[in-house]
């Protein structure tokens, strides 16, 4: 073998600054107030119900708002200055919020016509498709210059390691106004994945099965921009891999391992199988223009898993040629060395 290598758009009213993401779920920065219209508990932590000095609203107070739970969007982050911490989650029912006013913000509007481009591309929810993007690993890590920095490309070049499915790059929210910008909605987001997460990922995106510096990445840049929870982001994602594997895309491409196809007939193959209108939503990567590392999935914006293929794609944008920036003839690499 050759060597190789429901939509949060207004959570954005108002002046937006940097938060960090608390509990399994990400939050989402947010200012604007907060009138308490019950005499709830305000929680250090929503999802342990943690409240060490049994702090609660106060009804008819206004408290300000720092940020909005990612999920559902059901608790808010709010400003308790008498409490230790003084940062509280409270149910959302416990008041009414309103995001377009600011109490006592600290942080200046940016009204440049610069700023307000770069917001309208780091903004939650503010996509209008996705970018599924799948590697064909054994092809990756023999020709890429990965520099020793990925542990399964390590084990899967040593043998130690065998990969005959497509795996996960990415699930990537796209705005077609923003290019390839659109992206880090939460800049200080963290990832925190169940056990049980990590361990479904593993297969379909290999560096889980030794960290997850590559999933904190993919999480940071695009999922922070869609408005699951992380879990339920990389499971739909794994799963739309598992799809994508199944079907004439990734059959064709096991089919030919160890082998030089042509792009012609791989295309012929799925335009048999799924149309014209879904193959031009598709497109292929290789590493110096002939080692097959990558395909590239173009769907719309609502995911459905109990759709086919074919639906997701014609429900996606015309994207680039389906050669991409491959040669006519590519070579399909098998795991190992």
């Amino acid at each position: 073998m050759r060597k190789y290598q429901h939509t949060l758009t207004a959570l954005c009213l108002g002046t937006l600054f940097s938060f960090s993401s608390f509990g399994s779920y990400a939050s989402i920065a947010a200012s604007g107030g907060f009138t308490a219209t019950q005499n709830c508990e305000a929680f250090q932590s929503f999802r342990k119900q943690t409240n060490p000095d049994d702090t609660k609203l106060i009804v008819g107070k206004q408290y300000q708002i720092k940020a909005l739970n990612q999920r559902d969007y059901r608790w808010v982050h709010i400003l308790v200055p008498d409490a230790k911490p003084a940062v509280r989650w409270v149910s959302k029912d416990c008041g009414t919020v309103d995001l377009s006013q600011s109490i006592s913000d600290p942080v200046k509007k940016h009204d440049n016509k610069y700023s307000n481009s770069r917001k309208s591309c780091s903004t939650v929810g503010d996509f209008d498709s996705y970018v599924l993007a799948l590697t064909w690993q054994p092809g990756f890590c023999e020709h890429f210059r990965y520099k020793g920095t990925k542990p399964e490309c390590n084990a899967i070049n040593d043998g130690k390691l065998k990969i005959t499915n497509l795996t996960l790059h990415g699930l990537w929210p796209n705005k077609a106004s923003c290019g390839t910008t659109y992206g880090y909605c939460d800049r200080y987001a963290r990832l925190d994945l169940s056990r049980n997460t990590i361990k479904q990922i593993a297969p379909w995106m290999p560096n889980f099965y030794y960290q997850t510096k590559f999933g904190e990445y993919e999480w940071k840049k695009h999922g922070t921009c869609q408005t699951r929870d992380a879990n339920d982001y990389f499971l739909t994602a794994t799963k739309l891999v598992e799809k994508v594997d199944a079907s004439p895309i990734g059959l064709f491409i096991k089919d030919n391992i160890g082998r030089n196809v042509s792009v012609s007939s791989f295309k012929k193959k799925l335009v048999a199988s799924f149309g014209n209108n879904a193959v031009d939503r598709i497109s292929l990567a290789c590493t110096q223009g002939k080692y097959l590392n990558e395909v590239r999935l173009n769907l719309g914006k609502d995911i459905d898993l109990s759709k086919p293929i074919i639906d997701l794609l014609n429900a996606g944008p015309k994207g680039r040629a389906f050669y991409g920036n491959c040669h006519k003839i590519i070579y399909i690499e098998d795991s190992g060395k």
